[in-house]
């Protein structure tokens, strides 16, 4: 994270009633391949699947269906799908999925996105061979093992691994890392060409969403053949789908695909408005339009019956025109965001800029690799001013966790550090990962809890429990008096594991009430409490932090999807620990102690 990038960092409003139709998509999609798994009746298992297509119709609004209960005039949506849909956009769930999720480990899930490799088969691997992830059928087809299986046989394992490899380059979504990390040295070549005059990417990535499923970018110029043939040149380019004069796609080398679109200098703004989406967020702005008596367009804003477009040279300038504040592109999901902008109501978003600590960071001390020392020096070149030093407990054995002992020992070089770093205005504090245990108890005894000066409590194991009990796990976690910081709330792994069952409302309004500051892992693999929750925390009275959870130098870094996320969140930097000094972060995190 630098500072200097504070301001470009690409954070919707969580409405209680209202999830994404493409969450539902997702989850419905899922419930068919967990429903064929367990062998269900082929036509339950079709009627999930039609639901996913009708639903995925662009034309298709979900949200109003719900709320109009018209969802069963939409073809292919029968009385069932109807109430799955409504229960899961209403409450964020499925019921029944769970029940099925308890059947299945998810890697077993996972093996049916391999091409050519569907619910049956992997239901054979599982059952026979106790295949429960990719990697071990890729070694059960490479060690013979998968085909001895019945139905299988050697072609069909080759087959397999190469629709394993495919998966795994050209898979539909990619972490925000992985996009932002893709995007960089396209938009460092495009904007060093001479034909470009502005260039931006766009998309669920300037909307900083967790995941992308491709990469799009808005080119100014005045010669858009110039840029299409260096575009599609570029060494990054695995293969060209398609060429024009204003539009063009490629597959890149990672797998994912990339569109370039090229306007005139006075459309730019325009477009890369409408690019940036959502197609929520542009439905609404072109509603408003309309009732303005203006027709809105990737091309322009125009007057009722004018062929020339209101001007723009930036984004604000179209969002003025409809009398609203300009709206930052992390926000524009429909979500309250349009309402709060005609109201000159919205947000002062934090930026990296504002951030002067970070908590949750591991030092080789457990699984990590820097030295306290490092830590130090990295804080003092980057102009940070604290850094919370929390390694796993004494639970954690299979990441080191620190006996009594070496919590000690610790300190001391902590003590140590601080006094060399002291006029380079850096400090570290005395914390702790804490596991929480399967009774809701912190790792240590009270008498050396209290000797931390903040504890960040997680849940590392038993992810498997009922949500009853995995909730009531977590809240006995959040009331104990020793708990600052309540890490990585379902211990997700994007695209990989879905969190553990918990109530996650529930939990946030405890941590409010206990003055338990929620935090926003920056890990790209968790970015867990997901942003649509984060809304819901601050309005529920919650501090939040973001932490880099960081194990290398490197994985400060990871500060700025957190800090995306914060940023989608509607997060404004007086409700940010981060943002706060060291002396000001522990004055607020003594006051529930005995």
């Amino acid at each position: 994270m630098h500072r200097a990038n504070g301001d470009r960092i690409p954070g919707r409003r969580q409405h209680l009633t209202v999830t994404p139709k493409t969450r539902l998509l997702d989850q419905l999609k899922k419930m068919a391949v967990l429903m064929e798994l367990d062998g269900a009746n082929p036509f339950r298992v079709n009627a999930y699947t039609k639901a996913v297509r009708a639903l995925g119709d662009e034309t298709v609004d979900v949200e109003q269906a719900v709320r109009e209960g018209t969802l069963t005039r939409i073809d292919g949506i029968g009385k069932g799908i109807a109430e799955k849909v409504e229960e899961f956009v209403r409450h964020g769930l499925i019921a029944e999925m769970t029940e099925f999720s308890a059947k299945f480990p998810p890697g077993v899930v996972e093996m049916t996105e391999i091409p050519g490799f569907g619910a049956k088969k992997a239901r054979a691997v599982f059952g026979e061979l106790g295949v429960t992830t990719v990697e071990e059928l890729e070694r059960a087809c490479r060690d013979g093992r998968v085909a001895e299986l019945k139905g299988f046989g050697a072609k069909t394992a080759d087959k397999i691994v190469q629709g394993i490899a495919s998966m795994r380059k050209h898979s539909g979504r990619f972490r925000i890392d992985v996009a932002w990390e893709t995007a960089q040295p396209i938009l460092k070549a495009l904007r060093g060409h001479d034909a470009v005059e502005r260039v931006e990417v766009a998309g669920s990535l300037r909307r900083w969403r967790e995941t992308a499923k491709d990469l799009d970018f808005v080119c100014a110029t005045t010669k858009p053949g110039d840029v299409m043939e260096f575009f599609t040149t570029l060494e990054s380019v695995d293969t060209v789908t398609g060429q024009g004069p204003t539009k063009s796609s490629v597959v890149l080398d990672t797998g994912m695909s990339a569109d370039l679109r090229c306007v005139a200098p006075e459309h730019f703004p325009f477009t890369l408005q409408h690019f940036s989406g959502s197609k929520e967020h542009n439905t609404a702005l072109r509603g408003l339009a309309k009732r303005k008596g203006m027709k809105s367009s990737e091309y322009g804003l125009f007057p009722e019956g004018s062929e020339t477009s209101l001007p723009a040279t930036e984004e604000a300038d179209i969002y003025r025109h409809l009398g609203l504040a300009y709206i930052e592109p992390e926000l524009r999901e429909d979500m309250g965001e349009i309402e709060a902008a005609a109201k000159g109501a919205m947000p002062e978003l934090v930026t990296a800029g504002d951030v002067r600590g970070l908590p949750h960071m591991h030092t080789e001390y457990s699984d990590g690799q820097p030295t306290l020392d490092a830590y130090a020096k990295w804080a003092a070149q980057n102009g940070i001013g604290w850094m919370g030093i929390s390694d796993h407990s004494k639970t954690a054995s299979y990441a080191g966790g620190l006996q009594p002992d070496r919590v000690r020992k610790q300190w001391a070089e902590i003590a140590k550090v601080n006094k060399e770093w002291k006029d380079s205005g850096v400090r570290l504090l005395r914390g702790i990962e804490s596991d929480i245990l399967g009774d809701g108890s912190l790792d240590y005894e009270e008498e050396m809890l209290k000797e931390f000066e903040f504890i960040v409590a997680s849940v590392h194991s038993q992810f498997n429990l009922t949500e009853e009990e995995q909730t009531a796990r977590m809240l006995k976690a959040v009331e104990n008096p020793y708990t600052s910081i309540l890490g990585h709330m379902t211990g997700r792994l994007l695209l990989k594991r879905d969190g553990y069952r918990v109530n996650q409302k529930e939990i946030v309004r405890r941590c409010a009430a206990e003055g338990v500051i929620v935090e926003i892992n920056s890990n790209p693999a968790r970015l867990d409490l997901d942003w649509t929750l984060v809304r819901f925390a601050l309005d529920e009275g919650c501090c939040l932090c973001v932490s880099p959870d960081a194990h290398t130098l490197g994985m400060l870094e990871h500060m700025r999807y957190g800090i995306g996320i914060a940023r989608k969140g509607w997060v404004t930097k007086d409700r940010l620990a981060n943002c706060w000094s060291a002396d000001e972060f522990l004055a607020f995190v003594r006051k529930r102690r005995p």
